[in-house]
């Protein structure tokens, strides 16, 4: 798994979590009433009986597979798009942490300081660091808005994606999943989604990792130790 991950910028491995497990985030999903948002930032930290349920002993196999010092999550979204608020996400990298501080450091840049927390783009060799896990609380599929991935545009740095789409070079994958699946993949990886077609919802937990650590200076806002 480590190895396609590198190499391709993603992998997918089915059966994370349990049927039971999937309804059991559910349920607190409901609890909290954030079932009917569609975007919830912060959300594990905000919500630590959520994290104790996604941070199961499959899911932190996974995770030391992949990164053996790995020890913390640094950033997490709860994303619903159902048939009512329906929307796609252009061709991108994920290139921004959330941090606690504001310093000069070489290689950071693009800081946007606002009243909760401050966001920046680090350095390359930290987003190269990183990885994230997608948890599908629904069967996603290619008419219900499924990630799609560039392969292998990880291993292309920092891409100017204004002249990327004008020749979209590059192998297309579409990223499926069952319900309990997860997707792994690099922050780097363009990636996009469209728009739901088939009139069903897709949930998913967005939870990025690194076993590295911020400069002095810096501390990570969403920080959840496990």
């Amino acid at each position: 798994m480590r190895s396609e991950l590198e190499e391709n910028g993603y992998t997918i491995r089915e059966e994370v979590y349990s049927k039971e497990e999937v309804g059991q985030i559910l349920k607190l999903i409901a609890d909290n009433k954030i079932e009917q948002k569609f975007g919830v930032r912060e959300f594990l930290i905000d919500h630590p009986e959520i994290a104790q349920k996604v941070f199961t002993e499959r899911m932190l196999a996974i995770v030391k597979e992949i990164s053996p010092a790995c020890d913390k999550s640094i950033k997490s979204i709860y994303f619903d798009k159902p048939p009512s608020a329906n929307w796609l996400v252009n061709w991108h990298q994920d290139l921004t942490i959330n941090v606690e501080g504001s310093e000069d450091i070489e290689g950071y840049s693009n800081w946007r300081v606002q009243a909760d927390r401050t966001i920046v783009q680090p350095d390359v060799q930290l987003l190269e660091s990183t990885f994230t896990i997608r948890i599908h609380l629904d069967d996603c599929k290619k008419d219900n808005g499924a990630l799609r991935v560039i392969e292998k545009s990880h291993t292309l740095g920092v891409i100017e994606i204004n002249e990327w789409v004008k020749i979209k070079h590059g192998v297309e994958k579409i990223c499926e999943v069952r319900k309990g699946g997860v997707v792994i993949m690099k922050p780097l990886i363009l990636h996009s989604s469209k728009r739901t077609e088939n009139q069903e919802i897709r949930r998913v937990i967005h939870v990025e990792f690194t076993a590295n650590e911020l400069p002095p200076g810096l501390k990570w806002k969403e920080e959840v130790k496990f």
